[in-house]
């Protein structure tokens, strides 16, 4: 048990080190937040979620989308690179301990993140909720992170540019998924792209939470059917770079 502690510590001072992570992943959010509801009314409402409501759940999905995008992808870029897991395969520690160190590192710098959201929403907006749709929140945007950690995946097989590959396709999915600005505001051609894009899917879980609709099942659904595309994505690339 303390060889698990001792990785997840390890992973964890590791990924706080990494400046532009904490700027990326924490601050910007953070900084987007604080800046929409600046601009826009705090009384607006989304689907009838204040703006300041929606606008926090949608930067709270952002940060940890990001996360794994980014910290998954990158880092498994630079191990590959540095040949870092030959070493762990003459190490005490087996690649199967040290990769599910990873996983739960990543789940609880994901879930540090939402609860330093829920207090930046409350301290700037005094915006509160239920301790029920906390936890619901919460196990919604880190069980739905999984479809974006096989899409870390992805990215990771491509080498020294994994950093900047992944960046593009984390702003690409928060912006035209939703994220940056309500998809009801978007023009029609982009509505109809937004709502088949796993950002949509897994933002839309939580933001059906706050405004205390039931789950829908195209939501699930969708990030099932992106989780097998990604899945399968990754098996393809990884053996023909195999072979290489």
């Amino acid at each position: 048990m303390s060889k698990y502690c001792y990785l997840f510590l390890l992973n964890i001072k590791k990924t706080f080190r990494d400046i532009k992570y904490v700027f990326f992943i924490i601050i910007l959010p953070i900084l987007f937040y604080l800046l929409y509801t600046q601009i826009f009314s705090k009384s607006a409402a989304v689907d009838g979620i204040s703006w300041a409501k929606y606008s926090l759940i949608s930067m709270m999905a952002f940060g940890v989308m990001g996360n794994s995008i980014n910290l998954l992808g990158t880092r498994i870029s630079d191990e590959k690179k540095d040949n870092w897991y030959t070493f762990i395969e003459v190490s005490p520690v087996s690649s199967k301990v040290y990769n599910f160190s990873y996983v739960i590192s990543f789940m609880i710098i994901s879930l540090i993140f939402l609860l330093l959201m829920f207090v930046v929403g409350y301290i700037s907006n005094n915006v509160s909720f239920s301790l029920v749709e906390v936890i619901k929140v919460i196990l919604s945007l880190l069980l739905g992170s999984i479809t974006f950690s096989f899409l870390a995946l992805i990215i990771g097989e491509f080498g020294s540019v994994a950093q900047p590959v992944g960046t593009i396709t984390y702003l690409v999915l928060s912006f035209l998924g939703g994220l940056w600005m309500p998809v009801a505001a978007m023009p029609n051609s982009m509505q109809k792209i937004a709502t088949h894009l796993p950002s949509y899917y897994y933002a839309n879980n939580a933001w059906n939470v706050i405004a205390n609709h039931s789950i829908e099942i195209k939501n699930i659904i969708g990030l099932v059917i992106w989780s097998t595309i990604f899945l399968v994505c990754y098996i393809i690339i990884h053996k023909i770079k195999s072979k290489e």
